[in-house]
Formats: structure tokens, C-alpha cells, sequence
């Protein structure tokens, strides 16, 4: 049921040294995996709100003696929300949050505002989440579908770029910043 942060973060284009903003970092799973994959020169900036969150992250990095996270206190759906400069990171990750998020607009904003030109911008999301079904109606939320995304971000000015298999309850896309 669950997706595989070590086998989609492979998917993302992401290279050793580069700079990776996990937006809603909740436990850590893909900040840890990006923090494999980018190593010791790369950054991971974990983004949440959740302040217990990050504590979990980071007590997780020191105990697997990685120092290339960064844990941020922030909110992504706010403008300077994550607390980063503009253009700082090379990309962005959105894993399982989509459709938790009251502004999806506002987030994917702050997303394309810390990323350089051409950067990209990754999804991982639920592709079926009726075993959710009662608890997301109550909380008046709504799965974001693959479609769904692709507007989202095309409405922000992001460019879709493909797609992937993120397992077989998720669906993984890849979006790019324009270069100007």
C-alpha cells in the first residue's frame, strides 16, 4: 500500500550535491532517502509543522551520523512559510501531503519560490485513498488526483514534465520551474 521513498527519490533527477527542500517532511521517510541519495555535500531542507516531527528527524540523522539535513519549523502553504531564500534549492518533494493542505496553491507557490530556474518540483501522492474516505470527508478534504495536480501546478506556472510509477496506491509526477 505504501510507496517506496528509496526507489522514488531514484525517479526524481536529482544528482550528489545538490540542494532538496521535502515539504511536509512529516516522519522523514523521503528527507532521509534524499539525504542518501544528494550525500555528504548535498542539503536537505525538512519542512513541517509538526514540531515533533522534526525532532524525530532529527534525532533519526544523528543516529545514522547524517548531517546534511536541516530541520525547518515552517508553514508551507504560507509565502516564506519554510523560511529558505528564493531560487536556493535545486528542487522540491511533496510526498503524501497534497491532500492534506488547506492552501494546495499557497504551497505550491512556496515551492516554486525556493527552487532555482528549472528546478523540479516532485509529487508523490495517493492515488486511492478510500480507506480515508470518512475521516477526509469529515475534515472536508479531497484527494488530489494526478489531473488534479497537473492543474495545480500549471496554474502556478510549473510545467509537467512526466510521470512514474510510485507504487501501486500512489502516482509520482515531475514538474519543472521555467528557466525564466
Amino acid at each position: 500500500m505504501f510507496s517506496d521513498p528509496e526507489k522514488n527519490v531514484l525517479e526524481f533527477g536529482f544528482i550528489p550535491g545538490q540542494k532538496v527542500v521535502d515539504l511536509g517532511s512529516g516522519a522523514g521517510h523521503y528527507a532521509a532517502a534524499l539525504s542518501r541519495l544528494l550525500g555528504p555535500s548535498g542539503r536537505v531542507y525538512a519542512v513541517d509543522i509538526d514540531k515533533d516531527m522534526l525532532v524525530k528527524i532529527k534525532n533519526d540523522s544523528a543516529r545514522e551520523g547524517r548531517d546534511n539535513i536541516e530541520v525547518i519549523w515552517g508553514d508551507i502553504e504560507k509565502v516564506s512559510g519554510t523560511k529558505l531564500r528564493d531560487n536556493v534549492a535545486d528542487g522540491a518533494v511533496f510526498s503524501n501531503i497534497l491532500f492534506q493542505l488547506d492552501d494546495k496553491a499557497g504551497a505550491v507557490a512556496e515551492a516554486k519560490r525556493v527552487i532555482k530556474p528549472g528546478g523540479r518540483i516532485c509529487v508523490v501522492e495517493w492515488a486511492d485513498l478510500s480507506f480515508l474516505k470518512n475521516t477526509l470527508s469529515s475534515q472536508k478534504k479531497e484527494p488530489v488526483t494526478e489531473p488534479a495536480s497537473r492543474e495545480l501546478f500549471a496554474s502556478a506556472g510549473v510545467t509537467f514534465e512526466r510521470s512514474f510509477d510510485a507504487g501501486e496506491s500512489h502516482y509520482g509526477a515531475i514538474f519543472r520551474k521555467p528557466l525564466q
